[in-house]
């Protein structure tokens, strides 16, 4: 199996005083290949739950990365909610959302996680409905055929008209902003993935542009492009406008 290095990130670490206000998105990126010590660290913290999860994956770097990653989610929400990462309760939605369980609604704490290969990025705010998604850019087969299961027709034919040493990137931008979006209302992956209409051209704007044909409806959300390391791209949706983005990386 072909494995990647240490994605090298590209934020900046946070500042000692990151307070969650007002319109703030935070953005956390963290590398899922972990030291074995901090490793260890990490699964103490988890819960009886989540260690049976991990003892179920059949290939050892598997089992580490969801280990990291849950616990890397547990150690940034708890510097959150002042509590230890232990306690948290992690909980999903009917459709699969994960959820922070036990706080009053006023004081609701939205986040999502997205990881590809050894890349884990995690969006937190304070303010409305949030999704994320990242995906480690590589080469798409019959590229055409594939758009057509995930793209509206005018997309696929917008996607085929760039040329074609661009077409690989414009893919996957496409399909991040789409899940980020179905991520955030708690879709997932869907048959409506085609009726998400996204921007993805080299001039044009990030954004929503339609929802099931509605344009109105797309214009009240907030679509943010990421970067967070060499060879990936990413997307960040949030049900609302005038946001602040804050991208940080996460430090073992």
């Amino acid at each position: 199996m072909h494995r990647i290095p240490a994605p090298h990130l590209h934020w900046d670490l946070p500042p000692d005083d990151r307070r969650l206000d007002g319109a703030d998105v935070h953005v956390w990126a963290a590398s899922l290949d972990v030291p074995i010590e901090r490793l260890s660290s990490y699964e103490q913290t988890l819960s009886s739950d989540e260690r049976s999860r991990a003892a179920q994956f059949k290939f050892d770097h598997h089992r580490k990365r969801f280990i990291a990653g849950r616990g890397i989610l547990r150690a940034i929400l708890s510097s959150y909610e002042g509590v230890e990462p232990i306690e948290l309760k992690l909980d999903h939605s009917p459709l699969g959302k994960p959820l922070l369980a036990g706080f009053p609604a006023n004081c609701m704490l939205h986040f999502n996680l997205a990881h590809s290969s050894n890349l884990l990025l995690i969006a937190i705010t304070r303010v409305c409905a949030i999704g994320i998604d990242v995906e480690w850019i590589q080469s798409v087969t019959d590229i055409e055929n594939v758009a057509r299961d995930f793209f509206s027709a005018d997309e696929t034919q917008r996607l085929m008209a760039l040329p074609e040493e661009e077409r690989v990137l414009a893919f996957y931008k496409v399909f991040v902003r789409k899940e980020a979006y179905l991520k955030a209302t708690g879709a997932g992956l869907s048959n409506v993935i085609t009726q998400i209409e996204v921007s993805f051209l080299p001039d044009e704007p990030t954004r929503i542009l339609s929802i099931h044909g509605d344009t109105q409806a797309a214009a009240c959300w907030t679509l943010m492009e990421l970067a967070p390391a060499s060879g990936f791209t990413g997307a960040v949706a949030a049900e609302a406008k005038n946001l602040r983005f804050l991208l940080w990386q996460w430090s073992h």
